[in-house]
């Protein structure tokens, strides 16, 4: 069954080529290096610079927010990379369609409330970064999430009401717990695990805060999982 990004990029496969969108686009067309179709727009943002590709977003946001659902559409697609991976990171949101499906709609809204006047600049990083406190905010309340320093204690906080008992990140929670009390995974490696597969944190940030290099902690993390599976199956 096809997800929202299979979707996304099926319409998206229409829309390319499209000469009444290009026309509806001119202003961005014309940012873009003097782009004949939105094909050639999104070719000429992955393979520009940093400040001329940011050209082309900062007028398609422009649009955007003043209610131009095709330059948002468009925006949303030369951000699917990065929304991609944010629906990757964020496993506590549910399974992939869920998680694909939240992705989405963080990085579409705040693609249509973008806040020009704050921001006119690092048009796509900034999306990014609001739509990963937004995702950050609609994890359920299973566990407490990492504070700002990935060093910090994590704390156990009780479930919501409607958060069901068989919401992943409580099942991970719990396996966790389980293992640790176990002598399965050592404490330490529970708290990445939950940091960076319920916190959403990446690993290179915790690394950072620990003084050790990012592929230290993959590797732990790995050992770590590969522990937990086989609790989980035993």
């Amino acid at each position: 069954m096809a997800d929202v990004f299979d979707l996304l990029e099926h319409e998206w496969a229409r829309l390319r080529g499209d000469r009444t969108a290009r026309r509806r686009l001119r202003d961005v067309c014309a940012a873009a290096g003097g782009a004949r179709s939105l094909a050639d727009v999104e070719r000429y943002v992955r393979s520009a610079g940093p400040q001329d590709a940011d050209r082309v977003l900062l007028a398609l946001v422009r649009r955007a927010v003043a209610g131009d659902g095709l330059a948002a559409r468009v925006l949303l697609q030369l951000l699917l990379p990065g929304t991609r991976a944010l629906a990757r990171r964020w496993w506590a949101l549910g399974d992939a369609d869920e998680r694909a499906a939240a992705a989405v709609a963080a990085v579409y809204h705040r693609i249509r409330r973008y806040p020009l006047a704050r921001r006119p600049g690092r048009v796509a990083a900034n999306i990014l970064l609001d739509a990963a406190t937004e995702l950050r905010r609609a994890v359920p309340k299973l566990v407490a999430l990492p504070a700002a320093d990935p060093a910090a204690e994590v704390r156990a906080v009780p479930a919501r009401p409607d958060d069901g008992p068989d919401h992943p990140a409580l099942e991970l929670t719990e396996l966790l717990r389980d293992a640790v009390a176990a002598g399965v995974v050592g404490r330490e490696d529970a708290e990445l695990i939950a940091r960076s597969r319920i916190g959403g944190q990446r690993v290179a940030d915790i690394a950072a805060h620990r003084g050790l290099r990012p592929r230290t902690l993959w590797a732990r993390r790995q050992r770590a999982e590969s522990a937990l599976v086989a609790l989980a199956a035993s």
